[in-house]
């Protein structure tokens, strides 16, 4: 039997192994020694081996400065989808408790009674999308008074089971300059204080919130504003708060002893000194590990969003390393170049990382 244990436990293993060889350590081997190449799927090109050649023309590519400074902009948005998280982790982590069920009953009723009376006014004034809204936001309200925080918990995270692609296709659409919701709401709202509002461009933008600084010109900055950028961002917010994140935040959150809080409770602490001093410092290695995979998915995202909805565009503004690296490899058929792409992201990535890490390992040692 231990003869023929590691055997077992071999053919166990090896589908996995095999997945593993056939579709990570093997292509990663052909990419680092295709940097070095001309490798290209033009037929008529014959494979050479060119040394740093690659690596030199990244050096001096300006576009990609410009798409790494988009894949940097973009990550700008992590503090607010963890933040966003977080606080709505601590207010879903609670129950909603009423001392008779008479009480619930009343505000369910009361829920959605408003809610159907606010979308009804809105329908028969001509705002239909707005009304749709209305409803949709006045039955979750119903729901969580019915049934508790859970249903709001699962509200929040029903999107992340959407497919990513029918996600982004919705979000273009409201986004829309000239019939989207958000700008006719931006419109609607405008009207009522009797101002003639106009929307942003969106993802027809080249404007950013630190247009206002002297790029260069080659960077295509479409001045102060907001613009294809800042709506992606948007969108990897809305995304972020109510995702996996939220996820984690509740995990953690149901790890910390409810003593501590009765305690500090007691003794006079109020909602934000337990925040701080209990709440913050107990989430701290699910913060850590929340950091860290951001930032690996802020420094590789991004491909979706430009190849759906911009083409990388306006003006190259929300290009991405990611979706430069595409690019480079299946677009114009230099595999060389992007292999050598790929792997410049990979030590940032690994960089960043690192550096984290070590201050988190610094921190929790201190």
């Amino acid at each position: 039997m231990k003869r023929r244990q590691p055997l077992v436990v071999g053919l166990f293993l090896a589908p996995n192994l095999a997945g593993f060889l056939v579709f990570t350590l093997v292509p990663v081997a052909l990419t680092f020694a295709g940097s070095f190449t001309n490798w290209s799927l033009r037929p008529a090109l014959p494979l050479e081996f060119v040394g740093l050649q690659n690596y030199s023309r990244l050096i001096h590519d300006r576009s990609f400065y410009l798409y790494l400074y988009n894949t940097a902009y973009l990550m700008l948005a992590l503090p607010l989808a963890i933040g966003g998280a977080l606080f709505l982790a601590v207010l879903l982590h609670g129950n909603l408790n009423f001392r008779h069920a008479r009480n619930r009953a009343r505000a369910t009723w009361a829920s959605a009674l408003v809610s159907a009376l606010s979308a009804a006014a809105l329908w028969f004034a001509g705002s239909e999308n707005l009304a749709c809204v209305v409803a949709a936001l006045g039955a979750l309200g119903t729901l969580g008074f019915a049934l508790g925080s859970t249903a709001y918990r699962t509200t929040f995270y029903l999107p992340n089971f959407t497919a990513g692609a029918a996600t982004i296709l919705l979000w273009t659409q409201l986004y829309n300059p000239n019939v989207g919701l958000i700008n006719q709401g931006i419109a609607r709202v405008g009207g009522f204080f009797g101002v003639a509002v106009t929307g942003p461009g969106w993802l027809t933008s080249t404007r950013s919130l630190l247009g206002f600084l002297p790029w260069p010109e080659w960077f295509n900055n479409g001045g102060f504003g907001v613009g294809a950028r800042e709506a992606i961002m948007l969108m990897g917010i809305w995304a972020a708060i109510g995702g996996n994140n939220l996820i984690l935040f509740l995990a953690g959150l149901s790890n910390i002893p409810p003593e501590l809080n009765e305690a500090a409770e007691i003794d006079g602490a109020g909602g934000w000194q337990r925040f701080r001093h209990i709440t913050w410092p107990q989430l701290a290695p699910t913060t850590f590990f929340i950091v860290i995979i951001s930032l690996i998915a802020g420094l590789q995202g991004g491909f979706e969003q430009a190849r759906m909805m911009t083409n990388g565009g306006p003006a190259g503004t929300t290009t991405t390393l990611s979706y430069y690296i595409y690019l480079q490899g299946f677009e114009r058929l230099d595999l060389g170049y992007g292999s050598a792409v790929a792997w410049m992201l990979f030590l940032l990535v690994f960089g960043l990382t690192a550096l984290q890490w070590r201050r988190g390992a610094r921190d929790g040692a201190d």
